[in-house]
């Protein structure tokens, strides 16, 4: 206050208003100022003034839930409400003293606009609300049954899986608002199986879920808990055994027999799945195969014991050909003289013009084949002068079926080389000159007489 009266005593110095007749007018200002004091502190005038975010009370819930209904959305309403009155009251009235409400008793499914009655302390009177009306959704309440299913939340060790989950009871109620029910699309017990190897048996909390899995506020499951049993499952790759039975159709030839799948993955207990090594499949027969087949296979397998991730079972496929005969011809002087002995020479004459060689093989092959994968050859090491019959020997280059060569035994000749005359040195030649002149002379001597 002291503060106060400074300011004014400060302005009323600097002021024009009080630089004359400054007593009279200050005495002015002082009555003004009691006077207002005194209408204030003693006449009270009516004032109005506005509180804001008045709590509205809801009325009659209960009722409405017994006959089926249930509030949906928003709850908590605020208003807010002038009074009026005069002002030592009304400057002792806070929000707390306002009461308002909402009856709820006489709506009905869905949106309802729902009047706001206010009461007022005593000396007060209301003059405003705002809004005067507020917007209630009421929902039916329902009952509906839902599967209840267990979810897996982690995944488990290396090597195991989950197996088929038993849950008692497999449905339960949901109860609540028409409209979150709906959205419920299983009921779910929730189970981590991080780093386990043993079957899970446990009494787990169950809660409900909407489509995108995330868990339905506002409605409630009438079973709280199931009781889950939750196999955990040893997994293993092994190698399909297989054996085969007959053999093709004559004239054809099984070429080839691959497994699409060689390998299968099993699941089992623990202790029947590591004492396996291999799956062994049904015998396939062969017999009589003239065209490939592809063939589905029967796995055996044993008591206890799956497949995982497999539709359809495994097929082989065995790809027969059929075997041909192709003919080739050679000229005899194609035919390849091994080994003979540089003295002697051959003579061809009388062999046959052209020699056959037959092949048999898988067709494939056999277009493959031509005369330089063939060497038809006579071992000639053993030769010498003469005539001789022969057989006809040949190498084939290719996996063929059969094959044979006609004639099989030739005629020929085989004879020693000439020698090329030698041409005499100078030594021989003189030599030879004197032999000559010696018999010459001898020649022309007079033979002797008998005596």
């Amino acid at each position: 206050m002291n503060n106060i009266w400074r300011k004014i005593k400060l302005n009323i110095e600097n002021s024009r208003f009080f630089s004359r007749n400054t007593t009279p007018k200050i005495i002015s200002i002082i009555f003004a100022m009691m006077l207002w004091l005194y209408v204030m502190g003693e006449v009270n005038p009516q004032s109005v003034i506005e509180l804001n975010n008045v709590d509205v009370g809801l009325l009659n819930v209960e009722d409405v839930q017994q006959s089926g209904l249930v509030v949906m959305g928003q709850k908590d309403f605020t208003v807010n409400v002038k009074i009026s009155g005069r002002r030592n009251e009304l400057y002792k009235i806070s929000p707390k003293d306002i009461l308002v409400r909402a009856d709820l008793r006489g709506f009905n499914e869905g949106v309802n606009s729902v009047p706001v009655e206010v009461s007022t302390p005593p000396n007060v009177e209301l003059v405003d609300i705002s809004p005067k009306q507020i917007k209630i959704t009421l929902d039916e309440i329902v009952k509906m049954q839902k599967n209840v299913e267990v979810k897996v939340t982690s995944k488990p060790t290396e090597g195991f899986e989950v197996g088929k989950s038993l849950i008692s009871p497999e449905k339960v109620m949901v109860e609540g608002p028409e409209s979150l029910v709906n959205t419920v699309t299983k009921i779910v017990a929730e189970v981590n199986v991080s780093d386990l190897q043993e079957d899970i048996i446990e009494r787990l909390p169950l809660k409900a879920v909407n489509r995108d899995g995330k868990e339905v506020s506002g409605v409630e499951v009438k079973n709280k808990y199931a009781d889950v049993t939750l196999p955990i499952l040893r997994t293993k790759e092994v190698p399909i055994d297989i054996s085969y039975e007959g053999e093709a159709k004559k004239g054809f030839k099984i070429t080839n027999i691959t497994l699409r799948e060689d390998t299968v993955t099993i699941v089992g207990k623990k202790e029947i799945i590591e004492n396996i090594q291999k799956i062994q499949a049904k015998t396939v027969n062969l017999s009589g195969l003239d065209q490939t087949l592809r063939k589905d296979i029967s796995l055996i397998l044993p008591e206890g014991v799956s497949i995982r991730d497999m539709a359809k079972d495994p097929t082989v496929l065995i790809r027969v050909e059929a075997i041909k005969t192709k003919e080739i011809f050679f000229k005899k002087e194609e035919v390849n003289i091994k080994d003979l002995k540089e003295d002697y020479m051959v003579d061809l004459s009388r062999m046959p013009d052209n020699i056959k060689v037959e092949i048999t093989a898988i067709e494939s092959e056999l277009s493959t084949i031509n005369k330089e994968n063939i060497n038809l050859y006579i071992n000639g090491s053993d030769l010498s002068e003469g005539l001789y019959y022969v057989r006809l020997s040949y190498d084939i280059a290719k996996e063929v079926e059969g094959s044979r060569v006609a004639p099989e035994e030739v005629d020929l000749i085989i004879k020693k080389r000439e020698k090329e005359p030698s041409t005499p040195t100078n030594t021989e030649k003189e030599s030879d000159e004197s032999d000559e002149l010696n018999e010459s002379e001898e020649k022309e001597q007079p033979e002797e007489l008998p005596i």
